[in-house]
């Protein structure tokens, strides 16, 4: 089979980053299944994974995937052969930057019937860490419209995290005024629900009271936590919480939180399968209900471009893209029709 390398801390536009290998399809054992992709999608998590890995190796990244069942261990029980699923990968596999991929079946879920396997592809890791971090880490009640007394801020809305948590939030209830900075991502935080939309290059504090509001229940901040902590710190309401996702610039004082006793909760998708906590099955079980929520037209798909083939060009290509800093939604690359 056919995957793409990167090369650890590889420039992506350097020709030499990304490079073609061809493997032996592996064979699923216990609970693994083994995947065709049919698409995957790129996430930051992608680059900053690239940037880590030792300069001396080379990795097959890729977190998301959409594909076809063609094999299973003798322990999977979820899902059969021809299912088609999606999921997020997890560190002891290889990535979706290729033509097959073992998985973990209590992680995966059957894809959304409503959705193209691009579509569907752009959706595990991004709509996985925003249903995670509203209804796990910030304890929001994962229901239709039961949270209509509370407002959230959520700092980086035009992004694929960000396209994802105004919709579930706006799903569930809340009031959500989004933060984004052109305006081209402006109309796109809009388009996906959001209340309001105020810049994060001029004062938060100043524009979210000139809204009318002094606090916010909680603030989900999917980007340069950093150059907004005081701000948030600002803005909270008391006795409440904030979810990050990004990593800091640097040390930051926590102590700016303590006279409102506020909760901070980070945010990793992976962690489960990381660290294979007791609650593993609920990756499948979250991403079960995102399909059903996707399949009654409550949320949708964040893609906004589609490259097709699995060539280091396309890889390379949707690298660079996410490092721009004007991504809006999501990419995802077709590999095999």
């Amino acid at each position: 089979m056919l995957q793409i390398l990167a090369r650890g801390g590889g420039d992506a536009k350097d020709s030499k980053t990304f490079s073609e290998k061809l493997s032996t399809i592996p064979t699923p054992k216990g609970q693994e299944i083994l995947v065709k992709v049919l698409a995957t999608s790129i996430n930051p998590v992608d680059t900053k994974v690239r940037m880590r890995t030792p300069e001396s190796e080379h990795a097959v990244l890729g977190h998301d995937t959409c594909g076809i069942v063609v094999d299973t261990g003798e322990d999977v029980t979820r899902v059969e052969k021809g299912d088609s699923v999606y999921f997020m990968g997890q560190s002891k596999y290889a990535g979706s930057f290729a033509q097959y991929q073992l998985a973990d079946a209590r992680t995966v879920a059957l894809t959304p019937q409503r959705c193209s396997d691009a579509e569907a592809a752009a959706l595990p890791v991004v709509t996985f860490t925003a249903y995670d971090a509203l209804f796990i880490r910030l304890g929001y009640i994962a229901a239709g419209h039961a949270n209509t007394d509370k407002t959230i801020l959520i700092i980086g809305g035009a992004g694929g995290v960000g396209s994802m948590a105004i919709q579930l939030a706006k799903w569930a209830g809340l009031t959500v005024i989004a933060t984004a900075s052109r305006d081209e991502t402006v109309d796109w935080c809009k388009d996906m629900g959001a209340d309001y939309v105020i810049s994060h290059h001029e004062d938060l504090v100043k524009q979210v009271r000139a809204l009318g509001f002094h606090w916010v229940h909680s603030i989900f901040c999917t980007t340069h936590m950093s150059q907004h902590w005081a701000a948030m710190a600002e803005l909270i309401e008391p006795q409440n919480a904030i979810a990050l996702i990004d990593d800091p610039d640097g040390p930051l004082d926590i102590r700016l939180f303590k006279t409102k006793s506020i909760r901070i909760c980070w945010e990793f998708a992976l962690v489960r399968t990381m660290y294979e906590t007791e609650d593993l099955n609920m990756q499948g079980f979250t991403l079960t209900k995102i399909s059903q929520l996707i399949d009654s037209m409550k949320i949708r798909s964040p893609l906004t471009e589609t490259l097709y083939g699995l060539t280091v060009k396309n890889i390379q290509k949707a690298h660079i893209k996410q490092e721009s800093g004007t991504m809006v939604g999501k990419q995802a690359i077709v590999i095999s029709p």
